[in-house]
């Protein structure tokens, strides 16, 4: 046989070096092996030491697989703290785990069979547990709170969670699933499930000037939520959805007047996941302003038909916009105009040409002085301008992610956990820019002093610099979701990068 030694020497503080101490670590380090299911293992003595770091003596077990196959296999499930090590970070007595590229001739105590039994050797049977071993479970009383935000266009936030929810159950972890938004899609989803509300169905046009079903979320307060997303977003683009310079917001405007006939006097609106760009008119529109050209005929607001307004009347307007409140949830801190406005950013993802960019850009200037208000206010380009044009008749922009995440109680909950994972479906420097809900999640781990992760289905390029800000951010996790099902792709994402990444975490902790 070729021999082929692949030791993992696991260290333990312990008060005394008794038998009976050398039992209880045998006993956790047993636990975790058989929790592996590895077979053809060595078990050695260990050695006594004093580690300064813990202040506190040690007992280091080492375990030894041998030959080419069995090492191999033992280098897939142990090696970078996953497998074993990762289980055995998230055992409290633990001092680290380390991989060991030699050890000393340290007497064997005794072997795990190829049935996974184990057989003393007479020098170690002292030294050993006595009684059935139960596998550990990898992290018994471990917290993860689960608060990400959708995975645009592919997983909603609470698949997702969903998903990671029960892989980390069968791992031992206790969950809480709280699936966040910032305004965009998945807000009444978000808002509905962290405050036990519920939804009622009004019935507006799309994208596509379609009449369909959308969903209201009612809660607490009373207060009523509908997204932007559902009526004007990329979950309605098919095959007949007009070109960009067509699109309109009038479905927004409808939203909100069927929300109004239910009694509601408190509205929150997300803005986020538009593919519109019409400087909100199109709601306006609906909810009784007037356009006019300098004929004085009506003009039907969209973004060819800019240019054309000169006139602009409210006295139309649904007199009951002025007995509610309107909340106006951004999902980016864009305003209208300039470099970073709704436009030059965002026109491109929505399918606008640099002419037609320019051209909108100085209607946007224009027709924002004739409606009043400040461009420049934070939100104000959200929605490709509807978020400055419901502002301009009462409505009130803030932060969709400091809402919604106040609202559902995250601080609170996060304070509980031990562990968190945000995320959304792509992360790069403009999720920072414009503050989306996982970078929300990501400043309170600092303000509540919990670790946590992002889980993303990609990224693109992210400074360094932009991550130093988020100390309490241990990674990010790529996990490309395509065909379906998806469950199957983020539960092996969970096993291969989560699970080592909180192991590592505990393992490098000062507790």
């Amino acid at each position: 046989m070729i021999w082929h030694y692949f030791p993992i020497g696991m260290r333990f503080p312990v008060n005394d070096f008794s038998d009976a101490s050398r039992r209880d670590c045998w006993r956790i380090a047993l636990s975790a092996i058989y929790a592996s299911d590895p077979k053809g293992t060595f078990l050695y003595e260990a050695c006594e030491t004093f580690d300064p770091l813990s202040q506190s003596p040690v007992y280091t077990c080492i375990i030894c697989y041998y030959g080419i196959v069995q090492s191999r296999e033992a280098g897939k499930t142990m090696h970078s703290l996953d497998g074993l090590m990762t289980r055995l970070c998230l055992c409290n007595p633990l001092v680290q785990a380390n991989y060991l590229e030699g050890f000393g001739p340290y007497p064997v105590l005794a072997e795990i069979n190829s049935d996974g039994t184990l057989i003393a050797n007479e020098n170690g049977a002292a030294f050993l547990p006595v009684g059935q071993i139960e596998p550990m479970r990898p992290s018994d009383g471990w917290k993860l709170l689960l608060a990400p935000d959708s995975m645009k266009g592919v997983c909603s936030a609470e698949r997702l969670t969903r998903a990671l929810g029960i892989a980390a159950v069968d791992r031992g972890f206790r969950v809480r699933r709280m699936p966040v938004a910032d305004g965009g899609e998945g807000t009444v989803c978000a808002l509905v499930a962290g405050t036990d509300g519920r939804c009622e169905t009004i019935s507006c046009s799309d994208l596509n000037g379609t009449r369909v079903s959308m969903s209201v979320g009612i809660i607490p307060g009373p207060t009523a939520v509908i997204e932007v997303a559902d009526a004007i977003g990329f979950s309605r683009k098919n095959e007949q959805t007009p070109p960009i310079e067509r699109r309109t917001s009038f479905g927004v405007g409808q939203m909100i007047l069927k929300t109004m006939d239910l009694g509601y006097r408190k509205i929150w609106i997300g803005l986020g996941g538009s593919l519109t760009a019409d400087l909100g008119l199109g709601a306006l529109a609906a909810l009784g302003m007037r356009f006019y050209d300098t004929n004085s005929e009506s003009v039907a607001p969209c973004p060819e038909t800019l240019s054309e307004i000169v006139r602009i009347d409210r006295e139309e307007l649904d007199p009951r916009l002025t007995q509610t409140e309107i909340t106006l949830l951004y999902d980016v801190s864009a305003p209208l105009l300039g470099e970073n406005g709704a436009l030059r950013v965002f026109g491109p993802q929505k399918g606008a040409t640099e002419k037609q960019i320019a051209q909108w850009e100085t209607e946007f200037e224009r027709l924002s002085a004739m409606l009043g208000g400040d461009p420049a206010v934070k939100g104000s380009g959200a929605a490709g301008g509807l978020g400055f044009g419901l502002a301009s008749i009462g409505g009130i922009l803030t932060s969709g992610a400091d809402k919604i995440l106040d609202r559902v109680g995250l601080s609170f909950a996060m304070r509980d956990a031990d562990f968190v994972i945000t995320g959304e479906g792509s992360f790069d420097a403009q999720s920072i820019r414009f503050r989306k809900a996982p970078v929300a999640v990501m400043e309170m781990l600092l303000s509540n002093d919990r670790p946590g992760c992002l889980f993303v289905g990609k990224t693109g390029a992210v400074p360094d610099d932009l991550l130093r800000g988020y100390p309490k951010l241990r990674g990010i996790i790529t996990c490309p979701i395509g065909d379906e099902p998806y469950e199957e792709t983020i539960m092996r994402a969970f096993d291969r990068d989560v699970l080592p990444m909180i192991g590592k975490d505990v393992a490098n902790s000062s507790d």
